[in-house]
């Protein structure tokens, strides 16, 4: 059996930055299970397994996802797979670098964009292979996103299975500080700090 790993090498759409995701301290607000969120960012030929999956609290459909990355990256686009039943999010909305965003915020901050997602009920088949672009301009050095799942197709809580991002790596390394250190010592130059010193190599 073959298995397609050309969402994961690369194609138009740039490549799979699941391995960019720092996972463990990916947090959403509003989830049932506390850690879910974690669970459903999966590898592309994963993305048709129902389980593992987040879900909202009960009679609540609101869900914010924050996405932190291991360094900088410039996303392409964004997939999404929600369960069935009315369950899937409908509506998302995406902040870059804005790891401020709650409740009390969401909704009066203008989004970097907001994607109206496809129901996979009216689908023909489980749609977690549907990327939908992202604004260039918009999201082009990335350390942080946030996704606002807003609302739904109908059901009392919302459902996903699996979520995803494409782009390419910006090489600017998250909350690392890049240090030079001397190869090997010049003799000269530790020569003239004890000439100039107080008689003792510092």
């Amino acid at each position: 059996m073959c298995t397609d790993h050309s969402h994961d090498l690369g194609d138009d759409g740039g490549i799979s930055l699941i391995e960019s995701v720092d996972i463990e301290s990916v947090r959403c607000l509003n989830e049932a299970v506390h850690g879910s969120c974690k669970t459903i960012i999966k590898h592309y030929e994963d993305r048709d397994n129902a389980e593992p999956y987040m879900e909202s609290n009960e009679d609540d459909v609101e869900m914010i996802m924050h996405v932190p990355f291991t360094e900088g990256v410039r996303l392409t686009q964004i997939s999404v797979t929600g369960h069935t039943s009315g369950s899937a999010p409908s509506t998302l909305k995406l902040w870059s670098n804005r790891p401020d965003i709650d409740f009390s915020n969401a909704s009066d901050l203008p989004p970097a964009q907001t994607i109206e997602l496809v129901d996979p009920d009216t689908h023909n088949s489980f749609e977690g292979n549907l990327d939908y672009p992202l604004r260039g301009s918009k999201f082009n050095n990335v350390t942080h996103l946030t996704i606002f799942f807003e609302e739904n197709f109908g059901a009392e809580i919302t459902r996903i299975n699996y979520i995803g991002f494409k782009g390419a790596r910006t090489n600017t390394r998250h909350g690392i500080v890049q240090c030079v250190y001397e190869a090997r010592p010049v003799p000269g130059d530790h020569q003239k700090v004890k000439d100039e010193g107080t008689g003792g190599v510092i």
